[in-house]
């Protein structure tokens, strides 16, 4: 199992920096705690200490190793449910008498890549906005809630809705997701202007509003439709180059493209 306890880098900093993105850095031991295996469909293998646990959503599970318990608890279910997750979730916890245990995990879309977020860092503040069915999994202290704006036209033209997923805590956020991702930690005051379709979290300190596409040929020509959405920091901002719900109507229409 040793080849769980090293964390892969994929995109050298160079790239990230050129394009103008960066890496969210995770706390040193995130290497020892989880890996990431693969580019697509990807794995994450969480180790477990004797007691600890981790959570899934359902369908997650890829493997348990000896000691490793699998059981099913209903957590917040109102909550859970509007954010676009299921009413169940799956607890991970090593009962074993003294060594260390393995519970891997998968996404359940296509293609799915699992993306870690530490909710403790200060670039997140606690508390994330996310697309609503992005939860896959936590370690340690995460509450999958609901956060509501209540913008007509931005909940209608944001890109991420009237009831909007919210992860809370102090532990790390699991998202399952598809197509490429890149995170940017704004500044004070830093705007960056996104493609609705591809907006994955932000955190709740940034601001989301719109920005109208250009001119009346820019707006129905473009290909953007009538608005973009812009995030102004301080914050973190995820982005996405395709969204779950664009994935899979591309997939149904069996064409494989972005719009």
């Amino acid at each position: 199992m040793s080849g769980y306890d090293k964390l892969e880098v994929k995109e050298p900093e160079i790239v990230l920096e050129a394009s103008g993105w960066d890496h969210l850095k995770l706390p040193d031991d995130a290497a020892t705690k989880f890996a990431i295996t693969g580019y697509e469909s990807q794995i994450i293998s969480v180790g477990l200490e004797p007691g600890e646990t981790c959570k899934g959503e359902p369908g997650t599970m890829m493997f348990l190793t000896p000691g490793v318990t699998q059981s099913a608890t209903c957590e917040g279910c109102c909550n859970r449910c509007l954010s676009g997750e299921s009413c169940c979730v799956l607890n991970f916890t090593n009962t074993g008498s003294g060594e260390r245990g393995f519970a891997a995990m998968t996404p359940n879309e296509p293609q799915g890549k699992v993306i870690p977020i530490d909710l403790s860092l200060p670039e997140v503040g606690g508390s994330l906005i996310a697309q609503q069915g992005s939860y896959m999994g936590s370690i340690g202290d995460v509450e999958v809630t609901i956060n509501c704006d209540c913008n007509f036209i931005r909940c209608c033209c944001g890109g991420v809705g009237l009831v909007r997923q919210n992860l809370k805590g102090t532990g790390t956020v699991l998202l399952g997701v598809t197509g490429t991702i890149v995170q940017k930690v704004l500044k004070e005051g830093e705007t960056i202007l996104i493609d609705t379709n591809c907006i994955l979290a932000f955190s709740e300190s940034c601001k989301l509003d719109l920005r109208r596409a250009g001119g009346i040929v820019g707006m129905f020509g473009g290909g953007e439709g009538i608005f973009n959405t812009t995030l102004t920091g301080p914050g973190l901002a995820i982005v996405q180059s395709m969204n779950k719900t664009v994935f899979l109507e591309a997939l149904a229409a069996d064409k494989i493209y972005r719009r």
